[in-house]
């Protein structure tokens, strides 16, 4: 059979498309029972108004959800317990009060909340259940429409113009916002999730690269050369104001505490966060992965799994981080030869991080991407993608819009936007990557984004994640 022939290019085709489904599969995965694609749904809670509401209201509307939970037998499941103490934690946080409402004000939210937590997968659970759950509630809410509980219950199931037209539904109107959030939910959580596993030599700065792309301090550097997990970091679909992690314990509303110290109860080798990403990547459902640095010599461990991790291919790009400082060294030479051994017909980007330790007036960048590229072609990778960024600039950028910086990342900030402007890496990306168009913005702290990089390699990824470059 000839190579070129429409025949093979078929056949070549059909198994790229059984390949690409059997990631999907195994990134979607399910653990101990909770399915990762319900970490990628944010909080709807938040847009309840019974939130701003009287602490008596509060606690009728959370025993009426807990109720509902145990009628259907699903309160025991660790999913849906920990979605509920979420949501204890969530409305009787606020002691803001606002407004005074009858609990029949809620009679409709209760039960988009119930859908919620339930993780949309209402299709699943038998009518026995759902016909148990409405007795109860039609005598909890005597006002209530029974039609416009079936639509409800009905409405993340099938297409989607089901819950556009509760939206446009005139006797939900109030509860509008909320419908259009649970909308969100239900549509982010049908995309195909696209798994990204990052990979590097101990000092590349991984977790600062893993920490720009997702717009917070989520992984955690110093952390890093203590422990041999695996990270996990799923993309929710809105801003929630709240992390996720699931390390032994489920936690859905993680605080620093949880995301700075790994569960020594966690027997498994792995730890998902889940977040909503800040930046160019906060629409699609990514998952990043972090695994060990793979030359850390306190534990052999950590080559072992991230080596497993590579092998396994449970992932649709491979992103190489080096330390454009210490390019080709001998941890580097060996672990290149491994990934190409093993990489297989799986995408990959190498960053070339930490871009901002070069003297502009001293050194001249593009020569170095340019000898670095050519190392990569002679390693046989073909036709490398390389990509310099300053993960560290892009951060601060990222936190400048978000308010968080502090006075001494303020002025290292500013610092970045300085070099940046004189280093042009704009230039070595557009003559590259000419198909990828960035706006300028009048803003110098947002135009650091393009400057250093991040604003690129998010395209590129996006780019891979449409199915081409």
């Amino acid at each position: 059979m000839k190579k070129n022939g429409k025949k093979y290019r078929k056949i070549q085709k059909e198994k790229e498309l059984k390949r690409q489904i059997t990631i999907t599969n195994d990134i979607d995965q399910e653990v101990d029972g909770i399915k990762t694609a319900n970490l990628s749904t944010s909080h709807i809670v938040t847009a309840n108004p019974v939130i701003y509401d009287i602490e008596d209201t509060k606690k009728e509307y959370l025993n009426r959800l807990s109720k509902y939970l145990k009628i259907g037998g699903w309160n025991k499941r660790k999913y849906e317990s920990s979605e509920m103490e979420a949501y204890k934690k969530i409305i009787m946080g606020s002691s803001d009060v606002k407004t005074n409402n009858s609990i029949g004000f809620y009679k409709y939210y209760i039960l988009f909340d119930l859908i919620h937590i339930l993780g949309y997968e209402i299709e699943k659970i038998s009518t026995t259940k759902i016909e148990g759950v409405k007795k109860q509630y039609l005598i909890d809410f005597g006002d209530a429409d029974s039609n416009i509980f079936k639509k409800i219950i009905n409405s993340v199931q099938g297409e989607d113009r089901r819950l556009v037209n509760l939206i446009k539904n005139e006797e939900l109107a109030k509860e509008k916002n909320y419908i259009e959030l649970v909308r969100k939910n239900v549509l982010f959580r049908k995309q195909q999730p696209f798994g990204i596993m990052v990979t590097a030599t101990m000092s590349a700065g991984k977790s600062t690269f893993i920490n720009s792309l997702i717009g917070k301090y989520i992984c955690l550097s110093q952390n890093m050369a203590c422990t041999s997990k695996i990270h996990s970091i799923i993309n929710k679909s809105f801003e929630d104001g709240y992390a996720s992690e699931y390390d032994h314990d489920l936690v859905m509303t993680a605080g620093r505490e949880e995301l700075l110290n790994d569960n020594e109860l966690n027997t498994s080798n792995r730890i998902y966060v889940s977040t909503h990403y800040n930046g160019g990547l906060n629409g699609g459902r990514y998952i990043v992965n972090d695994s060990p640095g793979v030359n850390f010599s306190g534990d052999s461990e950590h080559k072992e799994i991230a080596d497993r991790l590579i092998k396994g291919k449970k992932y649709n790009l491979l992103i190489y981080v080096m330390n454009s400082t210490q390019l080709a060294t001998n941890d580097e030479d060996e672990h290149l030869d491994f990934v190409k051994r093993n990489i297989g017909r799986t995408p990959i980007i190498f960053i070339m991080n930490k871009v901002d330790s070069y003297d502009v007036e001293e050194e001249n960048i593009i020569e170095t991407i340019h000898r670095q590229t050519e190392y990569l072609t002679k390693k046989g990778f073909k036709n490398p993608i390389v990509c310099p960024v300053s993960a560290r600039a892009g951060y601060l950028a990222k936190q400048f819009s978000s308010g968080t910086l502090t006075r001494s990342e303020e002025r290292e900030l500013y610092n970045y936007v300085d070099k940046f402007e004189q280093m042009r890496l704009v230039e070595y990306y557009k003559k590259s990557f000419p198909a990828i168009e960035i706006d300028d913005s009048e803003q110098e702290e947002t135009q650091l984004l393009k400057n250093c990089g991040l604003s690129y390699v998010e395209e590129i990824i996006k780019g891979y994640a449409k199915g081409g470059k």
